[in-house]
């Protein structure tokens, strides 16, 4: 009898111990564009601030604020599958609460679906970047407006 109990408080332990850590696995290695998770109030994205952005670098940063132990995951949109696939494994959010992760751009539309997770849900935030070409720019910077005194 005595083991038996002893056996239950263990079983009882080990169970109460693995639960937290398996409870918001939500996002595999591949997500659609349509994943919005079960919640959207997670993190919160602070750049691109308007989840749309155009650059002529190779290469953008993202941030996001959000609890700390929030898992963020990026993925990257492939339209040859129709799928996103992920770039950048899960990373915890810090005790400050900031996230950051530098993501290539390799065309002219660029896709990323950031993803969080943590105790109260999961949340999918779908960011666009367009990356400009320089010869694009330079001829922008070549352009010349003239402003004719009408009066």
């Amino acid at each position: 009898m005595f083991k038996k109990l002893i056996l239950a408080c263990l079983l009882a332990m080990t169970v109460s111990a693995v639960i937290p850590t398996c409870s918001f696995a939500a996002f595999s290695n591949s997500i659609s564009l349509s994943e919005q998770g079960t919640s959207s109030d997670i993190i919160y994205i602070k750049r691109p601030e308007s989840h749309q952005a155009s650059t002529s670098d190779r290469t953008y940063t993202i941030s996001a604020v959000g609890s700390q132990g929030t898992v963020i995951k990026i993925y990257k949109y492939n339209p040859a599958d129709d799928m996103c696939h992920i770039i950048k494994a899960g990373t915890s959010i810090g005790a400050s609460g900031l996230y950051s992760v530098v993501v290539d751009l390799t065309d002219n539309s660029n896709t990323f679906m950031v993803t969080a997770e943590n105790s109260q849900g999961s949340q999918a935030v779908r960011i666009d970047i367009n990356k400009i070409k320089q010869s694009t720019i330079d001829r922008l910077r070549n352009v010349t407006v003239t402003i004719r005194n009408l009066w």
